[in-house]
């Protein structure tokens, strides 16, 4: 491939023609055209990430007007954890090797070029551009009718991967409790009293009280969720990632950001997203129906020897350990923008009231 881009200005109408012309896109064709624009911004994405639009000459019909380009961060600390947890990797060989396969039965954005330099740890990724679909927000919570869709999605995923001996096969998606993982938790005893300080009054005192306590335990919990069933985690399932359908035709859900898909019990995805992105009164009303459809998903599918209780109890320890990410994210996090603090405050609370509603920490 073409060298791998460092900056969005290298995203350039040479460079992007020969890397479509090397995938097989653009024939004897030529990209004549590409105004980029950078978006995400502010946001905290671990990459740079913009929106190109293309113009053509000798092209094939039907080519894309618009592309999304992802590139390695330019920042040298995100850089260091990226390339600590492999995140610009496992997204790389995700979309090249997984997202193509009969195996990966939820919908992914069409890759149409990538490229990732172990050595340098710089990679390129050109993607189908989404923005005709309605995206989710985290922030914001979505309908209960949006919760079905998810959850069915997430048990057609876990059902093609569940216990299969092709798991071992995905070296490059880590197990749960990898010692990179085990790594970055170690840093929780740091976050928790920055988090304190600048989350703490807005949290119930029995919520402060777990949080206090959570930071002995994160790791053997990380070791626990490791020993149940596996599948393949996105490990990232929130609303901010989630495209859904703008009318009747096309897939119910897209998913994008693979960069923490890693291998584990299945209701992490559920319990992430049921405790992460829903507002406490919509996860309260539709809750146990979720957790049943989600399992009768499963079963319909093939799952045996997996009985509702026990994807109850998983779901229970998961909501528990969840509570790391607000944490984490409020306690170290740069939150200079706006958003970025209101997310981090939306998610501490509803994960303590997720927490609290079933009684969690009783676990520690």
């Amino acid at each position: 491939m073409t060298p791998i881009p460092t900056t969005l200005e290298a995203l350039t109408p040479a460079w992007l023609t020969e890397t479509l012309c090397g995938a097989g896109h653009l024939g004897a064709g030529a990209v004549t055209m590409a105004e980029v624009t950078p978006v995400g911004q502010g946001q905290g994405v671990l990459c740079q990430l913009a929106r190109i639009r293309l113009g053509y000459a000798g092209a094939p019909a039907g080519l894309p007007r618009t592309l999304v380009a992802k590139l390695a961060t330019a920042d040298p600390q995100t850089r260091s954890m990226v390339t600590l947890f492999r995140f610009y990797e496992r997204e790389v060989r995700f979309y090249e090797e997984l997202a193509p396969s009969p195996s990966m039965p939820l919908t992914t954005p069409r890759r149409y070029a990538s490229a990732f330099d172990a050595g340098t740890g710089d990679f390129v990724l050109l993607l189908e551009d989404l923005g005709h679909l309605r995206l989710g927000d985290q922030l914001a919570s979505c309908s209960p009718a949006d919760v079905v869709v998810v959850i069915d999605e997430l048990a057609r995923l876990h059902a093609a991967w569940w216990e299969s001996p092709r798991l071992a096969e995905l070296a490059w998606m880590p197990v749960v409790n990898n010692e990179a993982n085990k790594l970055g938790l170690g840093l929780y005893p740091a976050a928790w009293p920055v988090f304190l300080e600048r989350f703490g009054a807005e949290l119930p005192e029995a919520g402060r009280a777990v949080g206090e306590r959570l930071g002995a335990r994160v790791i053997d919990m990380l070791d626990e969720m490791a020993g149940g069933p596996a599948t393949v985690c996105h490990g990232d399932l929130r609303l901010d990632n989630l495209f859904f359908a703008g009318g009747a035709a096309g897939p119910a859900l897209t998913v994008i950001d693979w960069q923490i898909a890693g291998r584990g019990v299945g209701t992490f995805d559920v319990g992430y997203f049921m405790s992460q992105s829903l507002t406490p009164d919509v996860r309260r009303a539709c809750e146990e129906d979720m957790l049943a459809r989600y399992h009768a998903g499963l079963v319909a599918r093939g799952v045996r020897g997996y009985d509702l209780d026990q994807c109850r109890a998983d779901y229970r320890r998961v909501l528990l350990f969840c509570l790391v990410y607000p944490v984490m994210a409020g306690g170290m996090g740069d939150l200079v923008n706006e958003r970025g603090h209101a997310l981090a405050l939306a998610m501490a609370r509803r994960s303590v009231a997720a927490i609290l509603d079933w009684n969690a920490g009783d676990l520690l």
